[in-house]
């Protein structure tokens, strides 16, 4: 027997989905879940209804356009009850308050009421505590599952910057010093997140030569925990911009159209506020000939505008407490809150424009280029004729100019042809050279 409740409401067809959609957002916002079957009238009784080849996602689409923000989890389902179809929908959120067509509403035992102002205001209050709930999830994973080599390198930067006064020991006692495990010793969401070596995250980073989106692109998906994802986000995007040559005195110094400080704190922020435990959604860095897009998951807080953020007329308001505190202290974070400021103010002093747009779905910061970076003829030199394979040999030669090349293949993963002629091709563009013997010498990167 069906009956309703605080999270189980009863629609006998489709032709109620507005207000099934309402009734979401009050389930959500009483309890953070909520279940709707449709085919089923309020006392029970199994009407069924016809689900044909677009159902699924026309109630998808309603959903998605008029419940906001988007709820973590939402899945649709047909079952058969008594030979009859019925259409189940479970939604799953915790960034309360939800809006469903643009009104806020609350579950008062089986019925919806509207939310008054005074109701309205307290769920802003409590939005920043609940943010935090999902890093605090146990996991099934344990100390043995974390890369110990990044835990300890996170040990030892936040002594050197002075912001930890503790020596490492063994990664239990580390995790536990960082608020990472459990009562029962396993690892929380934010410690998997951070350190997990299970590959729990999953990034997209794409380059077009256009302004949209082609099949001619590259297109390429990473996995890892939060630490090896920002490396690898903050190296493609490095890679993948424009550099101008100055020759000052004998020296060539290299100026990027995009300020790499920049960069960095865009990058660092999107997985400092990324809303990790929505499905279906991913952190994602996209090259156009004219802009730079990245994007994560999950609005700022409360709609709060970036630049009361750089202003200070705002505090930081953290989605992920634990996580933020850690890429604090691995020195990732400098002070919670000026990230946008250094940004602002180092793009202005270099020219470079940017805009961003803060929504249900996430936010999105874009750096516009530089057409006279892209049109540079010395600049034509340094980036057309060389790839990311030659960025990435001489990041590691100036690293530790005594490399071999077996060292070098194993490093960036290419076989030791591959690397032999990269060399070659920096050689004669001038950009490295070796200095005494093949066994005794050493690489050095001229600038």
């Amino acid at each position: 027997m069906y009956k309703e409740n605080e999270f189980i409401e009863l629609k006998k067809s489709l032709s109620q989905l507005k207000e099934g959609v309402i009734s979401m957002s009050s389930m959500l916002n009483k309890g953070g879940k909520g279940i709707i079957y449709f085919g089923i009238n309020d006392d029970g009784r199994i009407y069924g209804l016809t689900s044909g080849k677009k159902t699924k996602s026309e109630i998808a689409n309603e959903i998605n356009n008029n419940l906001k923000p988007r709820p973590i989890n939402i899945s649709i389902e047909d079952s058969e009850v008594d030979g009859k179809t019925i259409i189940i929908v479970r939604v799953e959120g915790n960034d309360t308050p939800y809006s469903a067509y643009g009104r806020y509403y609350i579950r008062l035992d089986d019925a919806d009421i509207q939310m008054q102002q005074h109701e309205l205001q307290h769920f802003f209050e409590r939005k920043e505590e609940n943010y935090s709930s999902w890093e605090n999830e146990e996991t099934s994973l344990t100390v043995e599952d974390v890369n110990e080599e990044l835990l300890i390198d996170c040990i030892r930067t936040a002594n050197e910057k002075g912001r930890l006064n503790y020596v490492y020991r063994n990664s239990f006692e580390a995790l536990t010093k960082l608020g990472l495990l459990s009562d029962n010793g396993h690892l929380n969401k934010a410690g998997e997140f951070l350190f997990g070596n299970n590959k729990p995250l999953k990034i997209k980073e794409a380059n077009f030569p256009t302004d949209t989106r082609t099949d001619f692109g590259e297109i390429k998906e990473f996995k890892g925990n939060i630490i090896e994802c920002i490396k690898e986000a903050i190296s493609y995007l490095q890679n993948h911009i424009s550099y101008k040559s100055n020759i000052v005195g004998i020296q060539r110094e290299e100026t990027p159209e995009i300020p790499l400080l920049a960069i960095r704190e865009i990058v660092i922020n999107s997985f400092a506020h990324c809303s990790y435990a929505r499905t279906g959604d991913n952190i994602s860095f996209t090259v156009f000939k004219s802009q730079i897009k990245i994007y994560n998951p999950g609005s700022i807080y409360n709609d709060i505008d970036p630049v009361r953020f750089a202003s200070g007329s705002v505090g930081s308001k953290i989605r992920n407490l634990l996580i933020s505190q850690t890429l604090f202290y691995y020195g990732y974070i400098d002070a919670f809150g000026t990230g946008f400021d250094r940004t602002f103010t180092v793009c202005a002093n270099n020219g470079v424009e940017y805009k961003y747009n803060n929504d249900e779905l996430g936010f999105t910061f874009i750096f516009k280029r530089k057409q006279n970076f892209l049109n540079d003829k010395i600049n034509d030199k340094i980036n057309d004729k060389i790839d990311s394979i030659d960025r990435s040999i001489m990041e590691i030669i100036l690293e530790n100019k005594y490399i071999t090349i077996p060292e070098l293949a194993s490093s960036i993963k290419k076989s030791e042809p591959t690397i032999h002629r990269h060399l070659d091709h920096l050689s004669e563009l001038n950009m490295i050279r070796r200095v005494g013997s093949r066994k005794t010498g050493y690489w050095e990167v001229i600038k």
